[in-house]
């Protein structure tokens, strides 16, 4: 009867493998062992089935098998890809294999278990800590691995959905839309019980779904000669109205503003803002 030993093991993992590859891996790995016959190192074509443990003897199956059939093995050496998907969380792992010769037989387990030890690299990551260049990141990183904004008082995130970004407003960073239109930061407004509040600071075009009659409050952080649009939308209902602040300045040619009464329409008012004031340069009704 045969008896198959292993002379002697050993693993390279390419889980990790050295820094100038990093970027490409995948959860395969390179497995190199030495198979004997009493005593005697084979040469042949033989059958191999490894299986994924968490112990050295009992414990539980992880993964597999991985069945490669038809292996070369060349004075008792062999090289074989394998892959256990994510299975390998730091915890200790150990290869349960079995052979036979090609197409012969039944497979004879081998004892006793391999252990898969850590390459370099791989202690490297495990141990790494600081900060990654960011040319050394590619592809998609899952939201609930990019970490929080939570502890930091200069962020505030409050409402933040999709497609939005942050605005920095000189002292904290808000939710602002990136505009389509390529004209600054699209900045949502929201009521303040019948209070639009304005925040200059962080964009320069302003959207409102209107859904109760309002008061467009005075804009806060504004700059000398900076120009505001603001993008009035009326809800399903319609014929909301508003009420422009104090600091809002029409013209003889404007002397007043009536909001689209149609459901669903929009309005857009532009404005200079110049000293104190906020001078209502146009307005467009009822698209």
């Amino acid at each position: 009867m045969k008896k198959f030993l292993w002379a002697a093991i050993t693993s390279l993992c390419a889980l990790i493998g050295p820094v100038s590859s990093t970027l490409a891996q995948s959860t395969t790995f390179t497995y190199q062992g030495s198979l004997t016959d009493n005593g005697q190192r084979v040469t042949g074509s033989y059958d191999l089935l490894f299986l994924l443990f968490n112990a050295s003897s009992g414990g539980g199956q992880i993964n597999g098998p991985n069945t490669i059939l038809g292996v070369g093995v060349t004075n008792g050496l062999f090289t074989v890809t394998l892959d256990f998907g994510g299975n390998f969380p730091g915890a200790d792992r150990w290869l349960e294999i079995s052979v036979r010769p090609a197409g012969v037989g039944s497979y004879t387990t081998l004892s006793p278990r391999q252990k898969l030890n850590s390459t370099p690299y791989a202690i490297t990551a495990a141990n790494l800590t600081g900060g990654l260049p960011a040319v050394q990141i590619v592809g998609t990183v899952a939201s609930a691995q990019v970490g929080s904004f939570t502890n930091h008082s200069d962020v505030i995130l409050n409402g933040l959905t999709p497609g939005q970004s942050l605005a920095f407003s000189g002292t904290a960073w808000t939710n602002g839309v990136i505009s389509p239109t390529g004209n600054g930061l699209l900045v949502p407004l929201s009521y303040s019980g019948t209070n639009v509040p304005v925040n200059a600071a962080v964009g320069t075009h302003f959207r409102l779904l209107v859904t109760n009659n309002f008061l467009l409050q005075n804009p806060t952080g504004t700059s000398d000669g900076q120009r505001l649009i603001f993008e009035i939308i009326q809800d399903a209902t319609g014929g909301r109205t508003m009420v422009l602040g104090s600091a809002f300045k029409l013209g003889s040619d404007l002397p007043l503003l009536n909001l689209t009464t149609n459901a669903n329409r929009r309005d857009f008012l532009t404005c200079v803002n110049s000293g104190t004031n906020v001078f209502v340069v146009g307005f467009v009704k009822g698209y």
